[in-house]
C-alpha cells in the first residue's frame, strides 16, 4: 500500500473582511433563512458562521463601556458629643450658627456667657 501525499495549494484559504463577515452574519440572523442556507450560498461551512458570531459577540462585550457603578463601603458613623442627648443635670444651648454649648448645672455663669459671646462673634 502506498500512501498518497496530500497536496496543499497555497492561497486556497479565503480571507473575509470584518464588513463581509458582519454582512453574512446579518443575513444568517434573518428568520426567513437558516445558517446552513447562508453558508451554502457563500461557500462556507455553517460552523464557521457560528465561530464568527461568537468572536463578534466577544469583541462587542470587550469593547463595552465599563460599569459606571463603583461599590463603596463607608465606615459606621462616629457618634460625637453633639449626637449624645443631654442627660440629667446638663443644660444644652443651641446657637444660630450651628454651635451647641453644654453646661453642667451649677456652671460658672460668667464663663458660660463669655463662651456664648465668643461663639456668636461679639
Amino acid at each position: 500500500m502506498t500512501n498518497s501525499p496530500h497536496v496543499v495549494v497555497a492561497g486556497t484559504r479565503r480571507v473575509w473582511s470584518l464588513e463581509q463577515k458582519r454582512a453574512i452574519l446579518a443575513e444568517a440572523d434573518d428568520p426567513a433563512t437558516t445558517a446552513s442556507e447562508v453558508a451554502r450560498r457563500h461557500g462556507l461551512h455553517s460552523s464557521l458562521l457560528f465561530r464568527w458570531r461568537r468572536a463578534l459577540l466577544a469583541e462587542q462585550q470587550a469593547s463595552a463601556a465599563p460599569p459606571t457603578f463603583v461599590p463603596l463601603a463607608l465606615p459606621p458613623p462616629v457618634t460625637t458629643a453633639a449626637d449624645v442627648p443631654a442627660g440629667p443635670g446638663l443644660i444644652e444651648i443651641e446657637l444660630s450658627g450651628g454651635h451647641r454649648v453644654r453646661a453642667a448645672v451649677g456652671a460658672d455663669l460668667a464663663l458660660l456667657q463669655g463662651a456664648i459671646a465668643a461663639l456668636l462673634g461679639r
